[in-house]
């Protein structure tokens, strides 16, 4: 495990215990929105959500797969089934199926904003996977699609958070072109180990969807080239290049 992936547990797992111990099992920010809605007032609790907006605007989704503890509990469950069936590369959907389900997320989104404000309550909440854990809102409903999520994530990585998340969909809203991104450099040699390890199931080395990455940097890990950089979208040294072959 290199530094990075090592950076990235200390921070889910610092996360996660804040998450249960300190914030009563409640940090989804898709709530703020609801509460916005439902209050009418934004008062103290716009900062929050102004925060991770502004973060996600610099450095892509990485309260995804750095912070959000509902992601951790997924990602622990696939990387279980990695473990004791010792899969290298992980499944996949089909790719036609992939590419018509990750607009899920935004449906759900707009659907839950929608009846949210129609019926006057938290609805995104009392259905949310780790709302039973909470004093709110949480319901046995929620008890039902978090066991469902964990046991799907078994099988198929991340599968809550890539098709069904309207966090990850606003999240992703602000990601399309982040400051940093994350980019394959000249050498790649498009052997795909890091498309293999992609728990978002993103053909990295055809084309980085930046909106979808939730900057777990595992491709990065996985890469033996050292292909791939998490740089600015002002990359000087890049920049330099095509300056220097027009001169030329």
């Amino acid at each position: 495990m290199d530094k990075i992936q090592i950076l990235r547990k200390i921070s889910q797992t610092f996360f996660f215990i804040y998450f249960v111990f300190l914030v009563n099992f409640c940090l989804c920010f898709f709530g703020i929105l609801e509460k916005i809605i439902l209050k009418g007032t934004i008062g103290q609790i716009i900062f929050k959500l102004v925060g991770i907006v502004f973060l996600t605007l610099i450095f892509g989704r990485v309260f995804c797969g750095w912070i959000c503890p509902l992601g951790f509990l997924f990602e622990l469950s696939y990387k279980l089934r990695a473990k004791l069936f010792k899969i290298k590369k992980l499944s996949t959907v089909d790719e036609k199926i992939h590419n018509k389900l990750k607009y899920l997320k935004y449906i759900i989104f707009i659907v839950s904003l929608i009846l949210t404000y129609h019926f006057s309550t938290y609805v995104y909440c009392q259905v949310c996977p780790i709302g039973f854990l909470t004093n709110l809102h949480g319901t046995v409903l929620s008890f039902i699609i978090f066991i469902t999520f964990i046991i799907a994530s078994f099988f198929i990585p991340m599968a809550f958070c890539r098709y069904f998340c309207p966090l990850g969909a606003f999240l992703s809203i602000f990601s399309i072109k982040p400051l940093f991104q994350l980019k394959t450099t000249e050498k790649c040699n498009k052997c795909r180990l890091c498309s293999f390890k992609c728990p978002m199931q993103i053909k990295i080395a055809e084309k980085i969807d930046q909106k979808e990455c939730i900057r777990c940097f595992e491709c990065k890990s996985a890469c033996r080239k050292k292909a791939l950089s998490f740089s600015t979208v002002f990359d000087i040294k890049s920049f330099k290049n095509k300056l220097d072959l027009k001169d030329h």
